[in-house]
């Protein structure tokens, strides 16, 4: 790569030869919505098998009047990466695993937005159905959740950048976490819009199916980004904020149910504990003020999280790559309720992606990135 001190002026003066696999795909738009202004990006190729040829205006309109509109063609894969310093891929788990490892090997920089990468030998087997492709490789990665990352990532070569509801569930619950304030029954409900599912149809993404309807899916320990929060949430409880993606660690078992909204975009995640007989740091009793401010603390350092009183809604992270959190005691059941909201295509892919080569290349952490909802 063209830097390795990632605190050096060199760093924050480069600009950097950047690819994009996957670029037909949801998170692959946003992605080239954040990088036509990245001041420190230079886009140089961008692959998709169905539009290979032709220019991106042809796949995404919304980029008909950018700089790059009609320079820039979609390309294969080996194109793609051999062009690129630094490469996103935000093509399908399994669809390129084998490309971005020789991405990795030839010594370039990655995050990958699929699955490929984010759980070790025997969970991504379980979760997945099949054999970690690259296990040693696995080892060489590091998990992309910034706010509980930051250490590592600003090292790191090689990111796992995480899965939507897994960022929004872990960010829910991980100053619980941190504090010793899980109890043994956690449970997470998520409910997100139909872009998670991606650009391809079928007859669960049909408008006639969707509009005026709210249904769960994957419920009951079937969702894949379950082992993800699971994982996040026992690091923290290991290693507090600081969390290290390959030390010993103990996974938080977590009852995690999706919903399906009648909705392009957004998560909003409710996440419920009961930690029986806990007090909170310096003795004081768990209450909602005390819970606020003890994450207003624990995320104060992340400009991408607003801690609030008032309960987050989509709306105010619609095309943004924030988070905002809440949390409450119900003091009839003595719960304590956790309420997470993110752009699933913002903070939950592409707007942390790009948070990941920001802190990789020792750039401002919110280069690039979409500060602010589109409201309404």
């Amino acid at each position: 790569m063209t830097l390795t001190q990632p605190d050096s002026k060199k760093t924050l003066e480069a600009t950097f030869k950047v690819g994009i696999l996957g670029a037909s795909g949801y998170g692959g738009a946003e992605l080239l919505r954040r990088l036509q202004d990245h001041p420190h990006m230079h886009l140089t190729g961008i692959a998709s098998r169905q539009y290979l040829g032709k220019p991106v205006s042809a796949c995404w309109t919304q980029f008909a009047d950018s700089d790059f509109a009609d320079e820039l063609v979609f390309t294969d894969t080996d194109s793609t990466v051999a062009d690129a310093e630094v490469l996103f891929s935000a093509a399908p788990h399994g669809s390129v695993t084998d490309v971005v490892a020789e991405a990795v090997r030839a010594g370039k920089k990655v995050i990958d937005l699929s699955a490929d990468f984010r759980l070790p030998a025997a969970d991504y087997k379980q979760w997945y159905g099949s054999p970690l492709a690259y296990p040693d490789l696995y080892a060489q990665s590091v998990y992309g959740l910034v706010e509980l990352h930051r250490d590592e990532i600003d090292r790191a070569s090689f990111v796992a950048n995480p899965g939507c509801h897994a960022t929004v569930g872990a960010l829910a619950l991980a100053p619980l976490a941190a504090h010793g304030l899980l109890g043994k029954h956690i449970a997470i409900t998520s409910t997100t819009g139909i872009s998670g599912a991606g650009r391809g149809a079928s007859s669960a993404t049909h408008y006639s199916e969707l509009n005026e309807n709210f249904k769960a899916y994957k419920v009951a320990g079937t969702h894949r980004h379950t082992a993800e929060i699971e994982h996040s949430l026992g690091r923290v409880q290991a290693w507090g904020k600081r969390a290290r993606t390959h030390e010993p660690f103990t996974p938080v078992t977590v009852s995690f149910n999706p919903h399906l909204a009648p909705m392009t975009r957004g998560i909003l995640a409710t996440a419920y504990t009961h930690p029986e007989g806990k007090q909170l740091p310096g003795g004081q009793s768990v209450s909602t003020e005390g819970l606020l401010e003890l994450y207003r603390t624990f995320y104060a350092a992340d400009p991408l999280i607003t801690v609030q009183k008032d309960l987050p809604q989509t709306k105010a992270t619609y095309g943004s790559d924030r988070v905002v959190i809440s949390v409450r005691v119900d003091g009839r059941s003595g719960h304590i309720i956790a309420f997470a909201a993110e752009d699933n295509l913002g903070k939950g892919a592409a707007g942390q992606a790009v948070q990941n080569f920001n802190l990789m290349m020792g750039l401002p952490e919110t280069t690039g990135l979409m500060l602010r909802a589109v409201y309404p």
